[in-house]
């Protein structure tokens, strides 16, 4: 099998690991590649430390394709031809970041892939650059997708230290032992700790709402302005947002995922993701009297003794009550669209093979 030296690519992420599911795709002629930039269906992809192109997916990806998380996205290892031009496959994923897509119809919406860590990026200048939920939410998705949660709490240059103590305070009992760090992008404020989080050759995601400062985070962490043409724009308060999603590779050898501002984040994942998020209530849970206590009335109910003693509180029992309906609703749906999936699959295979029999004859 070709692979074009393929630990050129050890500054992007290259590993064993990814080496191996590399040749367990069976594509001889294919080489490796990283997704490092993505508009539309246009990927720009490294194939080597200074060499990148711009791809498309093949039409006969396009035709196995059966949801849009089967495409490529930013952080994916992928197939490519020896020109770099033509995506051929998706290299079996190691974690993935995802969220409910847009609209009604329930489609996973991957945000990024292969990450080791999420940097969960909140401001400290007031308004709602914080948000007890949005942090809540953010800790399910993550874990579930198998990185590490980070959050960072950005912009202590432009609060006062009471206003810090108390979001510090509020982000840690949420977080239930998830490093929380309070940094600033400006001063270079706590850089250092946040930065030890992670090592040379892992990949970090950078998410949070527009106007926390992600990408003034990004260039104080690279040491310099990072932007590819047309990424950034400025908004009406003169901040740069970012547009599209990026892979960014930095002088310390860390990889850096940034995308676009959350504007609503739609839970994906279960009842099992939820409770994961939820350690307090979830130990409180191993005393109730029924294995299957929902929590919200039977008898000999632990969490309920915990939230009446105060030890859990009624604005974080809502919320976890909240969330877990949330996810059971999807985990209903999505059901219901992995059996249209599947059925379509096979109705796709079975014209295959009445058109090669035809041709046959």
């Amino acid at each position: 099998m070709r692979n074009d030296n393929p630990h050129g690519l050890v500054p992007w992420g290259w590993n064993a690991a990814v080496a191996t599911r590399f040749a367990e795709t069976g594509s001889p002629d294919g080489i490796p590649a990283r997704v490092i930039m993505q508009e539309r269906h246009v990927y720009t992809i490294v194939r080597a430390p200074q060499i990148e192109s711009r791809a498309r997916v093949a039409g006969a990806f396009e035709y196995r394709a059966a949801t849009p998380s089967d495409y490529p996205m930013v952080g994916d290892w992928v197939v490519v031809d020896v020109e770099g031009t033509v995506v051929h496959a998706v290299i079996p994923r190691f974690s993935v970041l995802s969220r409910h897509g847009a609209g009604d119809e329930t489609i996973e919406q991957v945000i990024a892939a292969n990450i080791d860590a999420v940097f969960m990026v909140f401001g400290l200048d007031g308004g709602r650059a914080f948000s007890v939920g949005l942090l809540e939410r953010l800790i399910t998705i993550v874990r579930r997708s198998g990185a590490r949660p980070i959050v960072v709490l950005n912009k202590s240059d432009s609060a006062e230290p009471e206003t810090i103590a108390q979001i510090g305070r509020e982000a840690e009992l949420v977080a239930q032992g998830i490093p929380v760090h309070v940094v600033s992008a400006k001063s270079g404020h706590g850089l250092d700790s946040l930065v030890a989080e992670v090592v040379s050759g892992e990949t970090v995601c950078l998410v949070g709402k527009s106007g926390v400062g992600k990408s003034s985070l990004l260039n104080a962490l690279a040491g310099t302005r990072l932007e590819r043409e047309g990424e950034l724009r400025a908004d009406m308060q003169g901040r740069h947002t970012t547009t599209h999603k990026g892979l960014y590779r930095l002088p310390s050898g860390i990889l850096v995922i940034d995308v676009p501002g959350i504007r609503e984040l739609q839970l994906w994942g279960d009842e099992w993701d939820v409770a994961d998020s939820f350690p307090d209530i979830a130990a409180a849970a191993v005393a109730c009297r029924f294995n299957d206590c929902s929590h919200t009335g039977e008898p000999g109910c632990a969490v309920q003794e915990a939230l009446a003693d105060g030890v859990i509180s009624a604005d974080r029992y809502d919320r976890y009550l909240d969330l877990q309906r949330e996810a059971a609703f999807l985990r209903r749906q999505t059901d219901r669209r992995a059996r249209e999936d599947e059925r379509r699959k096979w109705m796709r295979i079975t014209r295959e093979q009445r058109m090669k029999k035809g041709a046959r004859r």
